[in-house]
């Protein structure tokens, strides 16, 4: 991109709230994502680097990719069936920071997903999320929650979330995936409590 094609704040957000539309706009998704993701725009310094103009390219053509839009559908799509169903919890960083020092822990000290050392790990995970949704821990509620896993454990996500960063200047996000896929892997394996 030359300097006259520097993209400008309103071209973030035209970007952005175009993309948030068309995925969330006819369903009743989790306020609090929707307001979140509207929230965080591009916004390219007036000298950018070459970082930053790749990272916004990268950006726009990952917002128009089928793939990519058809898994945050779902992920959408997800969140308004929980909607439907009385979920009203708005955003869980707590439980998320939770999973996130808890399977670090487990990682670091050797437990494989799939052993028996980690199902302590789940039970203390599964209980921050049933503390949070107000749901007890039984196989079905594993079963739900392995779904939900599935649904927003998309590595573009945390791509798209890296490159926003990257042209606003923010530090870089740790990625959560193999944190999830950890957990995820823990679910499949221990789906009895």
């Amino acid at each position: 991109m030359s300097r006259q094609a520097t993209p400008s704040a309103e071209d973030g957000k035209r970007l952005v709230n175009g993309f948030v539309d068309e995925i969330f706009g006819d369903l009743d998704a989790n306020p609090d994502f929707v307001a979140m993701m509207r929230s965080a725009v591009p916004e390219m310094p007036a000298e950018p680097s070459p970082a930053q103009l790749e990272a916004y390219a990268e950006l726009s053509t990952l917002i128009q990719d089928p793939g990519f839009r058809a898994g945050v559908r779902r992920m959408a799509e997800h969140q308004a069936a929980e909607r439907a169903e009385g979920d009203r919890t708005g955003l869980h960083h707590e439980v998320t920071d939770l999973v996130r020092e808890r399977v670090q822990k487990a990682q670091a000290d050797g437990i494989e997903p799939g052993s028996p050392a980690a199902r302590p790990v789940l039970a203390e995970i599964i209980a921050g999320y049933t503390t949070t949704f107000g749901h007890p821990d039984s196989a079905e509620y594993r079963r739900k929650l392995l779904t939900r896993l599935e649904v927003a454990n998309d590595p573009r996500a945390g791509r798209y979330f890296g490159l926003l960063s990257t042209i606003n200047g923010w530090p870089a996000p740790p990625s959560l995936e193999p944190v999830f896929d950890w957990f995820i892997e823990a679910l499949r394996h221990h789906p009895i409590p």
